[in-house]
């Protein structure tokens, strides 16, 4: 019950953090804790975006069909860079002139390094939908769907955006408006929730792939992501946050999951998900109040950590 009641005391604060710095934006997140099996969710009940959040969950795919014996992950995959052509905003295989292919393990690790584009839209290519809309069906996930690839979320998003307007229009009401239409279009056949994203988690860690296939995914999630925020704060902690990062619009969506891991034997203490929408200050506030609820996570491990010794 004292554990429990710390983890409330944290949920309660993060709670506070994100209604004091993002007073107009919705969210809900959820903590779920593996030590007391319990599950901590605060904010709106309803869908929310992917942004590329969902890329962890094609990469367990690309997993588990190489355990079912579709492929290796050192088999080659051929880069397509001349067809996905709206989503390369994001990564940096694009730029690399030289480079036509990639082994699977690589893309993968592109896909959690870097959350590049083009190889996530490759992988999503050879799982397909049927196959990720099934992952969710089969975790219990009854609020989620996939139906476009990040190459197609992209230029339906920016279809409405004027690239040419000045640098004020970054700040301007009308920029906001247009990217929250296309952002509501989208949500119609594309979306998720935090409970969803957690348990998903969960489920391919603990119950989806082999021991083998888990301890690869691992190796790709503990791969260090240079868009994350959750985890900036955890350099001198004992924990790690890793998973994946998503947004966008700028940050007019923005989301994050992680697994809660002990750095001295690498196992999992929880999983903690975050997703805002309609954040009109952007990726300005949004980024680090996102890093401070990280700190927040961190800091109630190591006092659990405390109160078990």
């Amino acid at each position: 019950m004292e554990k429990i009641k710390l983890i409330e005391e944290t949920i309660n604060k993060i709670d506070a953090l994100i209604k004091e710095q993002l007073p107009e934006s919705k969210y809900q997140f959820e903590l779920y804790d593996l030590t007391t099996n319990t599950k901590h969710f605060r904010g709106l009940d309803e869908p929310f975006h992917w942004g590329s959040v969902y890329k962890l969950f094609v990469v367990a795919e690309i997993i588990k069909m190489s355990e079912e014996g579709w492929f290796k992950m050192d088999d080659e995959i051929e880069l397509h860079k001349n067809v996905h052509v709206n989503g390369n905003g994001v990564g940096i295989v694009k730029y690399l002139t030289h480079l036509n292919k990639l082994t699977f393990t690589d893309a993968c690790k592109m896909v959690m390094a870097v959350s590049d584009n083009l190889c996530a839209d490759e992988l999503l290519n050879i799982v397909g939908f049927d196959r990720i809309n099934l992952l969710l069906n089969h975790s219990g996930c009854q609020n989620s769907k996939l139906s476009v690839n990040l190459d197609t979320m992209v230029r339906d998003v920016f279809a409405r955006i004027e690239n040419n307007t000045g640098a004020t229009y970054y700040q301007s009401e009308n920029y906001f408006n247009q990217f929250n239409i296309s952002l509501s279009e989208l949500l119609k056949e594309n979306y998720t929730s935090v409970k969803d994203i957690n348990a998903s988690f969960d489920y391919i860690l603990n119950s989806y792939l082999t021991e083998k296939g888990k301890t690869l995914l691992m190796q790709f999630v503990l791969t260090p992501n240079v868009h994350s925020r959750i985890s900036a704060c955890t350099f001198f902690s004992k924990y790690l946050l890793r998973g994946k990062t998503g947004a966008l619009g700028f940050g007019t969506v923005n989301s994050e999951t992680a697994a809660i891991i002990d750095k001295q034997n690498n196992s999992i203490k929880g999983y903690f998900t975050v997703s805002t929408k309609e954040n009109r200050k952007r990726n300005f506030i949004s980024n680090d109040v996102i890093a401070l609820i990280g700190l927040e996570i961190v800091k109630l491990y190591e006092q659990l950590d405390k109160q078990t010794k």
